[in-house]
């Protein structure tokens, strides 16, 4: 595939599977908290599983590491801007989730992104 086009095709078929679902945000998805170490990443919602998507990731998913309360991730990451959302699987659906209380971002595809700052 031509490089650069599949993390372009991914974002699209994302977005309109949450366009298909319904769905835009969950209400157990807290905004990623920054630091200077880089972000975390939660969902305290319940789910099979939990993928982070976004710009510090090439759009490529990464799972987040069940807890007792959920999900959580922490990503080291370099100062800077960052766009991701999460993909929460469960019972065989995906749901797109942009965490309520994040700030967001048009994603380019009819969908929003929400935006984490390293300082």
């Amino acid at each position: 595939m031509v490089n650069g086009v599949a993390p372009l095709l991914r974002r699209a078929r994302a977005a309109l599977l949450a366009v298909s679902l319904g769905c835009a945000t969950a209400p157990r998805a807290p905004a990623a908290a920054a630091d200077a170490e880089g972000a975390v990443l939660r969902y305290d919602g319940a789910a099979d599983a939990v993928y982070v998507c976004g710009t510090m990731t090439g759009w490529e998913p990464v799972p987040l590491e069940r807890d007792a309360r959920g999900f959580g991730l922490t990503l080291p990451l370099p100062p800077g801007r960052y766009e991701y959302r999460l993909e929460v699987h469960r019972g065989g659906e995906v749901q797109v989730v942009v965490p309520e209380g994040a700030e967001r971002t048009d994603d380019g595809f009819g969908g929003e992104n929400a935006i984490v700052r390293v300082p």
